[in-house]
């Protein structure tokens, strides 16, 4: 169970409150998940600036990895089509559903006790975790047809699956891609963070999950604002991917900075738009308004302008 942020949503946009705790270094959170479309980067040099990847089978049996490796998997959705019928999800008059943007994907049943056997086949051979995909309001919403169940009884059944896959083995652990409602539940989460809600709910969901959190934004203002929004909020067990899926295993400049940052030492605040977070070895800033705005982040500290929707990692001198 995880508790960093003892406030509820609505306190956030006014005073965020992240207690502190012992945790993993900057870097030592990155995330690479290269299922998403691969990557130009070579073997090695992923395994030497991420210590956190997730990768398809393929990927996997060609020896890419790292320190901790996801498998990938699809939790709700499968190219077979002869499982059994009872294994699909089906509209009112009994017609198969399909993903609406993978065409030749089936959607599966989440709640069918042989599909959540095979998704653990799926993951058997993961080395630390398996990567559950189509997951939560997402695979509810990306189908090409109405289904004969309603969106509260597929977030159940999802969590319900993610449970079963969790429990299925002690050799590795799960993520859930995008099953963000449950609070503190037992796997962790992925979840894409900036880009589609506000600050404040990715903040919230960081508070109540373990996350594989994704900051899909490209440009280098866009990308340092998701990474030090992450960081203003993360806490052990949180995983950062910076980028979009074409810019997977992309080393952005602000990264050296973050690697002599050290660890936070006490609780986020924010004032209005700002949000600052004190490290051992500097602090984090991040302005989530749409104007630009100047801080003093620490006292005796000098004055910094910070661009709206944009994040700053300062170091101590």
């Amino acid at each position: 169970m995880r508790s960093r942020v003892g406030v509820a949503i609505a306190t956030l946009v006014l005073g965020l409150c992240v207690a502190p705790a012992a945790q993993a270094g900057p870097l030592d959170m990155l995330y690479a998940p290269l299922h998403v479309h691969g990557t130009s980067q070579t073997e090695s040099f992923i395994q030497s600036h991420f210590p956190t990847v997730s990768v398809s089978a393929g990927q996997l049996k060609q020896g890419w990895h790292s320190s901790n490796t996801g498998l990938y998997t699809k939790g709700t959705r499968s190219s077979v089509g002869t499982y059994p019928e009872s294994w699909y999800l089906h509209t009112a008059t009994g017609a198969r559903i399909h993903d609406r943007a993978l065409k030749s994907y089936f959607v599966m049943n989440p709640s069918s006790s042989g599909w959540r056997q095979q998704v653990v086949q799926n993951c058997a051979g993961a080395p630390q975790w398996c990567f559950v995909d189509a997951m939560g309001t997402d695979g509810y919403q990306r189908m090409s047809t109405k289904p004969s169940v309603s969106e509260s009884w597929w977030i159940s059944e999802t969590t319900a699956e993610a449970n079963y896959v969790e429990n299925a083995s002690s050799r590795w652990s799960v993520m859930a891609n995008n099953l963000i409602t449950p609070n503190n539940p037992i796997f962790a989460v992925g979840f894409e963070m900036f880009a589609r809600v506000s600050a404040a709910q990715s903040l919230q969901v960081l508070e109540h999950t373990r996350c594989y959190c994704f900051a899909k934004l490209g440009t280098e203002s866009g990308a340092r604002y998701g990474f030090t929004l992450f960081l203003s909020g993360a806490g052990p067990g949180d995983h950062i991917s910076v980028g979009t899926d074409s810019q997977t295993g992309k080393w952005w400049d602000f990264y050296n900075s973050a690697s002599t940052l050290g660890s936070p030492t006490g609780q986020a605040t924010v004032s209005g738009n700002l949000i600052v977070r004190q490290f051992t070895n500097g602090e984090v800033i991040v302005n989530t308004g749409g104007t630009t705005t100047t801080v003093v982040a620490r006292p005796g500290g000098p004055a910094t302008s910070v661009a709206p929707h944009d994040g700053k990692i300062i170091l101590n001198p």
